[in-house]
């Protein structure tokens, strides 16, 4: 059994959603703290109403986000290791959300976590899917689409 990761950066709705399909992603855990986008067609309504159409289930987790303080502080030090750091700290007090995803994991759904960034080792969204696995205890695997 996988988790499944994906960023949207650089990706059009038609190619994101064929990713989707090609890994028979039936739901979207979007992790944006902020589900909102400037790339037309990627904020939550819009991802909602697209991805219904498709059937795929869009599912917030707000909670599992980065704040914008710890977003802020990434731009101007650069420091990933302690951004990474300090987001594994905030995961503590996450536990019922991320129960919530592995329930789904466990129900037989293929679920993507959705972030921006296209490269998951530089998206939090990576650590979030290694704490799921850890917490899961089912030999899940995690996996990072990666369509460039």
């Amino acid at each position: 059994m996988y988790i499944y990761t994906i960023g949207y950066e650089g990706l059009s709705q038609k190619v994101f959603l064929a990713w989707l399909n090609r890994y028979d992603i039936n739901v979207i855990a979007d992790v944006r703290h902020l589900p909102l986008s400037r790339k037309k067609g990627f904020s939550k309504n819009s991802l909602n109403e697209l991805l219904a159409k498709n059937n795929i289930e869009y599912l917030s987790f707000r909670e599992l986000g980065t704040s914008k303080e710890m977003r802020s502080k990434l731009l101007s030090s650069g420091d990933y290791t302690n951004f990474f750091k300090k987001y594994k700290d905030t995961l503590s007090k996450r536990t019922e959300q991320i129960n919530k995803l592995c329930e789904i994991l466990n129900s037989g759904k293929r679920i993507a976590l959705l972030c921006f960034e296209h490269d998951a080792q530089k998206c939090h969204r990576k650590i979030l899917a290694d704490e799921i696995k850890k917490i899961d205890g089912n030999g899940l695997e995690v996996k990072h689409i990666k369509p460039f």
